[in-house]
Protein backbone atom coordinates (compact mmCIF):
# COMPACT_ATOMS: atom_id res chain seq x y z
CA UNK A 1 0.00 0.00 0.00
CA UNK A 2 1.37 3.40 -0.97
CA UNK A 3 1.84 6.18 1.56
CA UNK A 4 -0.86 8.40 0.07
CA UNK A 5 -3.38 5.54 0.26
CA UNK A 6 -2.44 5.02 3.89
CA UNK A 7 -2.90 8.76 4.56
CA UNK A 8 -6.29 8.66 2.84
CA UNK A 9 -7.38 5.65 4.90
CA UNK A 10 -6.14 7.19 8.17
CA UNK A 11 -7.87 10.49 7.33
CA UNK A 12 -11.16 8.77 6.58
CA UNK A 13 -11.00 6.74 9.78
CA UNK A 14 -10.26 9.88 11.82
CA UNK A 15 -13.18 11.73 10.18
CA UNK A 16 -15.55 8.87 11.01
CA UNK A 17 -14.36 8.67 14.63
CA UNK A 18 -14.53 12.47 14.95
CA UNK A 19 -18.10 12.58 13.65
CA UNK A 20 -19.03 9.71 15.98
CA UNK A 21 -17.62 11.61 18.98
CA UNK A 22 -19.41 14.78 17.84
CA UNK A 23 -22.71 12.90 17.57
CA UNK A 24 -22.27 11.42 21.06
CA UNK A 25 -21.55 14.87 22.49
CA UNK A 26 -24.61 16.41 20.83
CA UNK A 27 -26.80 13.53 22.04
CA UNK A 28 -25.43 13.95 25.57
CA UNK A 29 -26.15 17.69 25.53
CA UNK A 30 -29.73 17.23 24.34
CA UNK A 31 -30.63 14.66 26.99
CA UNK A 32 -28.69 16.16 29.90
CA UNK A 33 -29.64 18.53 32.68
CA UNK A 34 -27.67 21.63 33.61
CA UNK A 35 -26.49 22.05 37.20
CA UNK A 36 -24.11 24.41 39.02
CA UNK A 37 -21.09 23.31 41.00
CA UNK A 38 -18.96 25.14 43.54
CA UNK A 39 -15.24 24.66 44.13
CA UNK A 40 -14.95 23.31 47.66
CA UNK A 41 -11.24 22.48 47.67
CA UNK A 42 -8.09 22.33 45.59
CA UNK A 43 -6.04 19.14 45.25
CA UNK A 44 -2.28 19.60 44.84
CA UNK A 45 -0.48 17.06 42.65
CA UNK A 46 3.05 17.60 41.28
CA UNK A 47 2.95 21.35 42.04
CA UNK A 48 -0.32 21.81 40.12
CA UNK A 49 -3.79 22.37 41.54
CA UNK A 50 -7.02 20.67 40.46
CA UNK A 51 -10.39 21.94 41.66
CA UNK A 52 -12.86 19.70 43.45
CA UNK A 53 -16.48 20.69 42.82
CA UNK A 54 -19.51 19.93 44.93
CA UNK A 55 -22.62 19.76 42.79
CA UNK A 56 -26.13 19.58 44.21
CA UNK A 57 -28.71 17.88 42.00
CA UNK A 58 -32.44 17.50 42.47
CA UNK A 59 -32.64 13.75 41.96
CA UNK A 60 -29.15 12.36 42.55
CA UNK A 61 -28.21 14.38 45.62
CA UNK A 62 -24.72 15.74 46.05
CA UNK A 63 -22.01 14.83 43.54
CA UNK A 64 -18.29 15.37 44.12
CA UNK A 65 -16.48 16.10 40.85
CA UNK A 66 -12.69 16.00 40.56
CA UNK A 67 -11.73 18.12 37.58
CA UNK A 68 -9.14 16.52 35.28
CA UNK A 69 -7.27 19.72 34.44
CA UNK A 70 -4.61 21.07 36.76
CA UNK A 71 -2.59 24.28 36.67
CA UNK A 72 0.01 26.18 38.62
CA UNK A 73 -0.97 28.62 39.92
CA UNK A 74 -4.50 27.41 40.37
CA UNK A 75 -7.00 28.63 37.78
CA UNK A 76 -9.80 28.22 40.33
CA UNK A 77 -10.47 29.67 43.76
CA UNK A 78 -12.50 28.02 46.49
CA UNK A 79 -16.07 29.30 46.20
CA UNK A 80 -16.06 29.82 42.43
CA UNK A 81 -18.91 28.29 40.46
CA UNK A 82 -19.13 26.52 37.10
CA UNK A 83 -21.83 24.93 34.98
CA UNK A 84 -22.08 21.17 34.46
CA UNK A 85 -24.19 18.82 32.40
CA UNK A 86 -25.23 15.34 33.46
CA UNK A 87 -27.81 12.69 32.70
CA UNK A 88 -30.39 12.17 35.43
CA UNK A 89 -29.83 8.90 37.21
CA UNK A 90 -26.23 8.71 35.98
CA UNK A 91 -23.99 10.89 38.17
CA UNK A 92 -20.87 9.44 36.51
CA UNK A 93 -21.83 11.19 33.26
CA UNK A 94 -21.16 14.64 34.70
CA UNK A 95 -19.13 16.91 32.41
CA UNK A 96 -18.10 20.52 32.78
CA UNK A 97 -20.15 22.75 30.51
CA UNK A 98 -17.38 24.18 28.37
CA UNK A 99 -16.64 23.90 24.69
CA UNK A 100 -13.39 21.98 25.14
CA UNK A 101 -14.75 19.41 27.59
CA UNK A 102 -17.78 18.73 25.40
CA UNK A 103 -16.23 18.78 21.91
CA UNK A 104 -12.46 18.55 22.46
CA UNK A 105 -11.81 15.06 21.08
CA UNK A 106 -13.89 15.56 17.95
CA UNK A 107 -11.99 18.79 17.20
CA UNK A 108 -8.58 17.21 17.80
CA UNK A 109 -9.37 14.18 15.64
CA UNK A 110 -10.75 16.36 12.85
CA UNK A 111 -7.64 18.54 13.11
CA UNK A 112 -5.52 15.50 12.24
CA UNK A 113 -7.94 14.15 9.62
CA UNK A 114 -8.25 17.23 7.41
CA UNK A 115 -4.53 17.62 6.56
CA UNK A 116 -4.24 13.88 5.88
CA UNK A 117 -7.20 14.03 3.50
CA UNK A 118 -5.95 17.17 1.75
CA UNK A 119 -2.48 15.73 1.17
CA UNK A 120 -3.67 12.31 0.02
CA UNK A 121 -6.44 13.61 -2.26
CA UNK A 122 -4.10 16.26 -3.65
CA UNK A 123 -1.53 13.58 -4.40
CA UNK A 124 -4.13 11.41 -6.14
CA UNK A 125 -5.33 14.35 -8.26
CA UNK A 126 -1.77 15.37 -9.11
CA UNK A 127 -0.79 11.81 -9.99
CA UNK A 128 -3.75 11.39 -12.33
CA UNK A 129 -3.00 14.69 -14.10
CA UNK A 130 0.69 13.79 -14.52
CA UNK A 131 -0.14 10.42 -16.10
CA UNK A 132 -2.31 12.19 -18.70
CA UNK A 133 0.46 14.54 -19.88
CA UNK A 134 1.69 13.81 -23.41
CA UNK A 135 5.30 12.75 -23.89
CA UNK A 136 7.58 15.45 -25.28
Amino acid sequence: MRKHNLCLLAGLILVVVSLYKLRRSVDFITRSEEVRGTVTSLVKDDDAYSPVFTINTKEDGQIIYYHAAASSPSAWDVGEEAGFLYERGNPDSITMKSYFWLFGWSIVLMGFAIPLLIVSIGYLLLRSSITRLPDA
